[in-house]
């Protein structure tokens, strides 16, 4: 006999909350711009901070579009970055837009399924508090998950 697989190809949405980060990424993201843009173009032109939400339901991210090589944006050895097209809606009931998930893999985040950020265009309705939905539409498990 064999377990049903839960795996689906609709698009999954998440609600979030707009939290702080760890300031860092207006900085950051700065300096780790140049290098994106070479090696993924499409997200060239977004805002240069993210977007921190702390999602209703946890997400991991094991099948991303993007993953880059190391980059030395802060001497060697480097760090991978890894990006998820997604839409973004901020505040939920606005106009969806194109924008990524924004996955550093050095980030004190990277464990945690409940903390995402997101990089987009300049997104002016968005504050601490303000509730947002990211949708993604790749295929995916909702399984339920022990955090321990």
């Amino acid at each position: 006999m064999h377990a049903a697989r839960s795996e689906s190809i609709n698009m999954i949405s998440i609600k979030g909350v707009v939290v702080r980060g760890l300031g860092a990424a207006k900085e950051t993201l700065k300096r780790q711009m140049p290098y994106f843009s070479q090696l993924f173009p499409e997200v060239g032109d977004c805002y240069q901070a993210s977007i921190n939400l702390q999602l209703e339901q946890g997400l991991r991210v094991l099948n991303p579009d993007f993953t880059t090589p190391p980059i030395p944006w802060a001497g060697a050895p480097g760090e991978q970055f890894s990006f998820l097209r997604i839409g973004f809606e901020g505040p939920v009931g606005t106009s969806r837009r194109h924008a990524w998930l924004y996955i550093p893999h050095g980030s004190p985040h990277f464990c945690n399924p409940f903390h995402i950020e997101v990089i987009t265009g300049y997104v002016q309705s968005i504050g601490y508090g303000v509730t947002c939905q990211v949708h993604i539409d790749k295929p995916h498990r909702n399984i339920p998950l022990i955090i321990i």
